[in-house]
């Protein structure tokens, strides 16, 4: 139970509470949501149209809710980006992805140690 001085929502003044949507969740204010999905999607076009490429680093999503398996898998399908997956039990994917079956933070330490 949390405790102490509590965030409070500057929309209704009650108890904040995590900007997720939750099952259920007929209460919750899209607006942060809908902004920050504009503003990736404004980062992708701008990397994309500087012949830039793109790389996701997926870590820790799971098949039971693949919210963001199918967003990394749909980014990395539309812009032809590499998607790296680490998951110790749910790493397999498509075929072009590269699949760690890792903790997040064994397979970063690996990652950036080479």
């Amino acid at each position: 139970m949390a405790s102490g001085d509590l965030p409070i929502c500057r929309h209704c003044n009650k108890l904040a509470r995590p900007n997720i949507l939750m099952f259920g969740d007929w209460a919750f204010i899209d607006e942060r949501t809908r902004n920050q999905q504009t503003q990736l999607n404004e980062w992708v076009r701008s990397m994309i149209s500087s012949n830039n490429r793109i790389a996701i680093i997926e870590i820790g999503a799971g098949k039971d809710i693949p919210t963001v398996r199918r967003f990394s898998e749909d980014i990395a399908s539309q812009y032809e980006a590499s998607l790296i997956r680490i998951n110790p039990r749910d790493f397999d994917g498509p075929d072009g992805i590269i699949s760690l079956p890792l903790g997040g933070q064994e397979a970063l330490t690996k990652i950036f140690s080479l």
